[in-house]
């Protein structure tokens, strides 16, 4: 599945869940971003927000940890929900926008050490929110 139909998906269960035909919950907020959930609370997506209900998908389901600093924001996601594997994000908020394309603006799934790499060199914020429940 290409990344410009998962946010089409994205897109349209934002559209759906602002109309009320899902449970969903915000988790965090940071920035632009959202942390929550749609119809199952272990369905944590971190998402672009555009106002007025609507929002972009930016990092798929289980995204259990993340951090903000005002420019970077770090993500923690066990893929598929599978807990024995995690991979980590982070986006540079500068580069993000409505229009911006999905590849150009995630950098992730990294690994850990691949993470720790890049958080020394950019100096990218620690995790601050944490959900024990998906962890």
């Amino acid at each position: 599945m290409t990344l410009h139909r998962l946010a089409s998906i994205g897109g349209l269960v934002a559209l759906l869940v602002g109309c009320g035909l899902f449970d969903s919950g915000v988790i965090w907020r940071g920035g632009p971003y959202v942390l929550g959930w749609i119809d199952e609370s272990e369905n944590v997506t971190l998402s672009y927000e555009l106002g007025r209900g609507h929002s972009i998908g930016r990092i798929e389901r289980c995204v259990f940890a993340v951090g903000w600093d005002g420019r970077y924001l770090v993500a923690k996601q066990h893929p598929e929900c599978n807990r024995k594997i995690t991979a980590y994000y982070f986006i540079d908020s500068k580069k993000d926008s409505d229009l911006a394309e999905l590849q150009n603006v995630v950098v992730g799934p990294l690994t850990e050490a691949e993470f720790r790499r890049e958080a020394v060199e950019r100096n990218l914020p620690e995790f601050s929110k944490e959900l024990a429940a998906l962890k």
